[in-house]
């Protein structure tokens, strides 16, 4: 959720309910490797997420912004589990169809070739905003993403651990979503509870809620669990919550692989793709005035 939401989206090891408490009477937490190998067995496990192959996503958001404005939008994602690419995102309303194989990403507009050179990362980035929360815990085995700490936490009396996740910089598509995100955990089970991004600002004026995410009706994939109902909840700079959210409905199919180069390949003729900037020759240095 920036200042509007309508743009943005290995085996567990041993039981921890046994594990000493700290000196501070809480319990002590496992590492990250073993919070994250955990959350994704309660899931379905790892190895069955990447086995899925092309996932099919159609999704229809709700946004109520802060002044009480109710806006629709529909969007349907594919991608080649684990993701975020290939993957591909249509826009239906914008007649928006972009794409990314893993080697850049390309993108049609109203059946036009979007000949900007940033399209070659940007559509990525659109992918990553959209499917991360929505693939969690899986996508926090996505390279860059580094689960630096896990702590004892509670969400409304629930006992949690807190996951402290670091995103790189240009991971989404907007520098107002923050790349520290905490994403939260039952302690017993280690099923998804939430995740949450913080308040932004940028400087001069340019400020962005904060986002909490919560998720509801669990719906399985093969052995895979995802949700269908997915709710965001703007956020405050301290963390309150605001009357600015977002309700995502998902439905989810199964793509044959025989589908792949239809959807992912990019159907832009070379000579057609935007080509980054040329570089520009450094400029040398003159010397020191004569005489």
């Amino acid at each position: 959720m920036r200042t509007t939401l309508k743009n943005f989206a290995v085996a567990g090891l041993g039981l921890l309910a046994a594990q000493p408490l700290l000196a501070q009477g809480e319990p002590k937490p496992p590492t990250p490797e073993v919070a994250v190998s955990r959350a994704c067995a309660a899931a379905g496990g790892l190895e069955a997420f990447k086995g899925l192959g092309i996932l099919g996503i159609g999704s229809k958001s709700e946004e109520v912004t802060q002044d009480g404005k109710v806006t629709t939008t529909l969007k349907n994602l594919y991608f080649l589990a684990p993701g975020p690419v290939p993957g591909r995102l249509e826009l239906p309303e914008s007649k928006v169809v972009a794409g990314d194989d893993g080697s850049g990403g390309w993108a049609l507009v109203a059946g036009r070739v979007d000949t900007r050179p940033a399209t070659a990362y940007m559509v990525k980035r659109s992918l990553v905003s959209s499917l991360f929360p929505l693939l969690l815990p899986f996508s926090l085995t996505w390279e860059g993403v580094a689960v630096t700490e896990v702590k004892a936490a509670t969400v409304a009396g629930r006992p949690v651990w807190r996951l402290a996740v670091e995103l790189p910089r240009t991971f989404f598509d907007s520098p107002q979503i923050s790349p520290s995100w905490s994403v939260f955990l039952d302690r017993a089970s280690f099923a998804l509870v939430q995740a949450a991004s913080p308040f932004t600002d940028l400087g001069k004026g340019v400020t962005a809620d904060g986002m909490l995410y919560r998720w509801n009706d669990p719906v399985k994939v093969k052995a895979v669990t995802f949700h269908k109902e997915q709710r965001v909840t703007g956020l405050d700079e301290v963390g309150r919550e605001k009357s600015h959210s977002r309700i995502d409905h998902f439905q989810f199919r199964l793509v044959p692989a025989s589908e792949a180069g239809k959807l992912f390949a990019n159907p832009v003729p070379p000579e057609q793709r935007p080509k980054p900037p040329a570089m520009q020759p450094p400029v040398m240095p003159q010397g020191p005035p004569k005489g």
